[in-house]
Order: structure tokens, then sequence, then C-alpha cells
């Protein structure tokens, strides 16, 4: 049951990310979904784990949040430098993804 549905959370997560570029980095919303969903899709298995343990009383949402802003895909993401999106959108669109996910997964808590 928790694979389900956290099946159903990573398509919402992708979703969000759409739509989160979109009033982020408008100018390159497409872009910035590709690289959003792609980092989303590397940490996936991470994310599932991570899931699980808050499901079980494991983690707490601060130990969720510092986990994923750790993460590489998230804090690289150099493509969208290479576009010539300003620091500061690039950093909400960062943060966004960080607080969507976070947010998403410790809902069940």
């Amino acid at each position: 049951m928790a694979t389900a549905n956290f099946e159903e959370i990573f398509v919402t997560l992708k979703d969000g990310v759409a739509i989160l570029a979109k009033e982020t980095v408008t100018e390159c919303a497409k872009q910035a979904t590709a690289e959003g969903q792609k980092a989303l899709t590397a940490m996936k298995s991470d994310l599932q784990r991570w899931y699980a343990d808050v499901t079980l009383g494991e983690l707490g949402k601060d130990d969720v949040e510092f986990l994923i802003s750790g993460r590489k895909e998230l804090t690289e993401m150099k493509a969208l430098l290479q576009l010539g999106i300003a620091k500061i959108q690039l950093d909400k669109f960062k943060s966004g993804i960080i607080n969507l996910t976070v947010n998403s997964i410790c809902r069940i808590v």
C-alpha cells in the first residue's frame, strides 16, 4: 500500500514541478520542468525510502527537508544556469521543489 501511495505522490510531484516552473521561471518553464522532473526521477528511490521511513515514524519533516536539500540533483541544475536564468529565480524554483516534495512526503504525518 505504501508503494501505491508513493507512486501517486510521485506523479503529483512531477505535475507540481511543471506548475512551479511556470510560476517561477516563466521564460524557461519547459526546460525547468524537464530539469526538475529529471531531478525527481534521479531521487525517486531515495524519496520512496524516505516516504516509507516517514510512514513508520522514523523520519520527521525536518529530517526529510535536510535530506532533500542536500541532493546534488537539486543543487546543480546546470542546464538552467546555462540558459541564463537569474540565480534568484533558480533558487526560488529549487526551494519550491524542496518544499513541494517535503510537504507531499510528510503529508501523512
